[in-house]
């Protein structure tokens, strides 16, 4: 099963470790193109050699943004595919006539089969959201066209803005800055890890979703590992013991409970 897991790769010398684990595809955040995850220019993605390795583009962009990708992604060397969530990547993709694959990353967009048939007569693959029932992702691999991604492991993303959050809290509250912090909400008592960068902030999960019991789900692309802010001795522990792997600071999420959509699956 682990030749279908994709793993987010913030450190450079963990490669090693997850191939020997048996993991061979690889997701490296691209430098200006990337927010809520630790970055790496074009020269440093194309020197790094491993056979899957997929990049990824998830910032809202400008026009200015795109000239300057149209510029930059006929330079990528050895690249299996992209993923993205502004759709005018899509369009730039094909207006280069660029062969590669393109696996669409809205977090909380896949919520359906119709969504999602719509762009997977499109692309190649594309994640189903991160905020769905077990069983609402069961009816969504029975009826989806192609093979889809799913998270795994790691925290999730609860939202993204373009305002940098993080910035403008130090300033109106007079609190030391980081980059990496995490919010309490005064009312649910509920935290949020959010990092920043400038280009805006995202806004993670509190515990580490853990979605173990996805694991036999048949048509799936990838399983996606998130290694961002979390131990690599808890990664490669869960890697080698999916199983069995539990820690205090983990829960599976939505997995168990409902939430509400305006775009839900309806009876036919």
């Amino acid at each position: 099963m682990k030749s279908n897991i994709l793993i987010y790769v913030d450190n450079i010398e963990h490669i090693s470790d997850y191939r020997k684990a048996g993991i061979s595809a690889f997701l490296f955040a691209l430098k200006d193109y990337s927010i809520g995850y630790n970055t790496y220019t074009l020269e440093e993605i194309n020197k790094i050699e491993v056979s899957n390795k997929y990049i990824l583009l998830n910032r809202v962009l400008d026009c200015k943004d795109i000239d300057k990708l149209k510029e930059i992604l006929p330079n990528f060397t050895n690249i299996k595919g992209i993923i993205y969530e502004d759709i005018g990547i899509y369009q730039l993709i094909k207006e280069l006539n660029i062969d590669i694959e393109l696996i669409q990353f809205q977090n909380h967009f896949g919520t359906n089969t119709s969504s999602l048939n719509f762009w997977l007569d499109r692309v190649d693959s594309i994640f189903v959201s991160n905020e769905l029932t077990k069983d609402e992702i069961s009816t969504i691999l029975e009826n989806v066209k192609k093979p889809v991604c799913l998270h795994l492991f790691g925290y999730n993303q609860v939202m993204y803005s373009r305002r940098k959050l993080l910035t403008n809290w130090s300033e109106e509250f007079d609190i030391p800055y980081k980059n990496t912090n995490i919010i309490i909400d005064k009312a649910t008592k509920v935290g949020f890890r959010a990092v920043e960068n400038e280009y805006g902030t995202v806004m993670y999960s509190e515990r580490i979703f853990n979605g173990k019991e996805l694991i036999n789900k048949e048509n799936v692309k990838y399983f996606y590992i998130n290694t961002m802010m979390i131990d690599h001795n808890e990664v490669m522990d869960f890697i080698n013991n999916i199983n069995s792997h539990y820690s205090s600071n983990e829960d599976n999420g939505f997995l168990e409970k409902e939430t509400i959509y305006k775009l839900k699956e309806r009876a036919k």
